[in-house]
């Protein structure tokens, strides 16, 4: 058998292969070598039929492994969605201004204070609605209705302002996958990847 021939017949035909991934070779590319050593052998000099049935039970192995590998990777991810499932229900902390059906935020005067007025943005009206929050009072607010609002907020101190830091803890209405991995959807159809999340709360 030919060894230059072969060996250059495999060159080519892996060529255009090779330059979309560098990095490894799949099952079709073994085929392509198999179909080249077919076509370049030397006539006077063929493959003995048993070291062709070799090479083919080599690719059925190949594929076996790479079915068994794409399997356990979707049972991984599978598993993945399940465990994110159970954080339905409950709140995360993002950075965010939009008040989802369902979301918390968290409203912390840096100094003494009087009040606190929370002002909301109707994201679809527009309408505007503000909340008053006297010193000795809860400073946390729900959002028990079906729409999405635009805040921020605002403390005083003896009329002049106060220094506050708002922190909005949106709640977990679903989980889905995306090619970036598991993904946490709000009340207001926006969606984190659930990879980014730190702390989780009731």
């Amino acid at each position: 058998m030919s060894v230059a021939g072969t060996t250059a017949a495999a060159a080519s035909t892996t060529k255009s292969s090779t330059s979309l991934s560098t990095t490894s070779l799949g099952k079709e590319d073994f085929l392509k070598l198999l179909v080249a050593q077919l076509k370049y052998q030397d006539p006077l000099d063929p493959q003995k039929p048993d070291q062709f049935v070799s090479q083919l039970a080599q690719f059925s192995q190949l594929e076996q492994l790479t079915n068994m590998s794409s399997s356990l990777d979707g049972m991984v991810s599978k598993n993945a969605s399940s465990q994110w499932i159970s954080s339905i229900g409950k709140r995360v902390n993002v950075t965010s201004s939009t008040l989802s059906p369902g979301d918390q935020v968290v409203i912390s005067p840096q100094t003494d204070y009087d009040k606190v007025v929370l002002t909301m943005k109707d994201n679809s009206t527009g309408e505007t609605t503000t909340k008053t929050m006297y010193k000795g009072e809860s400073l946390v607010y729900t959002n028990s209705s079906e729409s999405s609002y635009t805040i921020s907020a605002k403390a005083t101190k003896d009329g002049s302002a106060v220094s506050a830091v708002t922190t909005l803890l949106k709640k977990i209405t679903g989980v889905s996958m995306s090619d970036t991995g598991n993904m946490l959807v709000f009340g207001d159809g926006t969606a984190l990847n659930a990879s980014a999340v730190t702390v989780i709360t009731e």
